[in-house]
């Protein structure tokens, strides 16, 4: 068995290609939301992803205003106290 065959394949600067993802918030949870946004930029959602490189993609969220919050998260939007 030829082991020259199986190579770890690590992402560069060079190798890397960086899109534009355009995310629309209307409806959403916040936090599925956040955290589907976080994985989009780090590039976690890409087969060659690897840790040390930048491989996320470009992350552009419209109606934000329009996210949906659930639980405690609204009432603590109401009322911001700053320490």
């Amino acid at each position: 068995m030829d082991t020259l065959s199986y190579k770890t394949v690590s992402a560069n600067r060079e190798t890397v290609s960086k899109k534009w993802v355009l995310v629309d918030a209307e409806g959403q949870t916040l936090g599925r939301l956040a955290s589907k946004v976080a994985q989009l930029i780090r590039g976690k959602h890409k087969t060659n992803f690897t840790p040390h490189v930048d491989c996320g993609d470009n992350v552009i969220v419209i109606n934000a205003e329009k996210v949906v919050l659930t639980g405690h998260k609204m009432e603590q939007s109401s009322t911001p106290t700053f320490t």
